[in-house]
């Protein structure tokens, strides 16, 4: 998502959020027996008649799992399935939680994120480039998220779940395995394919994998029928009508990356160089994680522009540098 990490882009803004968790955790219907759980990372749960429920996005370890369980015992709900949006830890990271607390809870996710919530040191070589240091791992490691293992991959289409039916939806870009789950009640969960306008407007840079799919999938989005939209981040439901509007925001960022970085390269320059130039020009705050964050972000805007055949690149005197091809 331009540039974002659901791993939050702003320490700050992530820490709000949990401040906010501990005040509260409450079960809020959405419609029928689609319901979310407001936090740093929005929790959706769908209730069966059997009172056993699916989880999407069980969100970071911690404290707040036990405050979710407090809050579906209340309710008399039991957790069977979880599903995972994608392989970041602020999606997964409470797994093992619920695991413990729901024993045979099964546990699922895409086929390629499995491999990143098995293997959570894999996201940290991936963000560094190579082998990670002391420096990332201090900020991203967490024994916690050690041992998680997924049950189940689950494809693309259909699934059945308690006899009732699903959508797994596609939705590439800001990982390579990011899915949506679309329930009977017209509620979609879309994890970080979408944030909300409140944090979008503050932190437009956000973490994406790849450009083409982040844009494929947006618009996929908009021709989806459903009716109401959680988002992984974000304070409010959101209608199909003010999804549109939403979406447009978020093209309208990529855009203005795009734009910039095409304009800076009319110069070439080295991606250290162009990277400075992105964060100074838009005032980015950032620190070690989010620094690679960004780096990680932007190379995936050069090899989109560079597959649409905009950019070059010289080798001189030791030095990489892109540059904006003329027309």
């Amino acid at each position: 998502m331009f540039l974002y990490s659901f791993i939050l882009v702003s320490n700050k803004l992530y820490h709000k959020y949990c401040q906010n968790e501990v005040r509260k955790v409450n079960l809020t219907k959405v419609k029928g027996n689609t319901f979310f759980i407001k936090g740093g990372t929005n929790t959706g749960i769908y209730v069966f008649e059997d009172n056993t429920a699916l989880m999407i996005d069980p969100g970071l370890c911690g404290s707040r799992p036990r405050r979710v369980n407090k809050v579906l015992d209340e309710n008399n709900i039991q957790v069977r399935y979880i599903i995972n949006t994608h392989g970041h830890d602020d999606h997964y990271g409470a797994c093992n939680q619920f695991k413990e607390y729901y024993k045979d809870v099964c546990i699922m996710s895409s086929e390629y994120d499995k491999l990143y919530i098995e293997n959570p040191e894999l996201f940290s070589k991936y963000i560094v480039g190579g082998k990670s240091n002391v420096f990332m791992d201090n900020i991203l490691k967490n024994k916690m998220l050690d041992d998680i293992k997924i049950d189940k991959s689950i494809e693309v289409g259909k699934i059945e779940l308690n006899n009732e039916m699903f959508d797994i939806i596609e939705f590439q870009g800001h990982t390579p395995g990011s899915i949506a789950v679309l329930t009977k009640d017209n509620v979609i969960f879309v994890g970080d394919l979408l944030i909300g306008d409140e944090i979008l407007s503050k932190y437009d840079f956000l973490f994406l994998y790849d450009i083409q799919e982040q844009i494929n999938s947006l618009e996929k989005l908009k021709n989806i029928d459903f009716e109401y939209l959680v988002l992984g981040h974000g304070k409010q439901v959101i209608s199909k009508e003010d999804s549109y509007k939403l979406i447009e925001k978020h093209l309208n960022a990529l855009k203005k990356y795009l734009y910039q970085i095409r304009e800076l390269l009319v110069e070439p320059k080295s991606l250290e160089i162009l990277l400075k130039n992105i964060i100074n020009n838009n005032n980015l705050s950032n620190n070690y994680k989010e620094y690679h964050f960004f780096k990680s972000s932007l190379v995936s805007v050069i090899s989109y522009l560079v597959d649409l055949e905009e950019i070059g690149y010289i080798l001189e005197n030791g030095e990489l540098l892109y540059y904006t091809k003329t027309k």
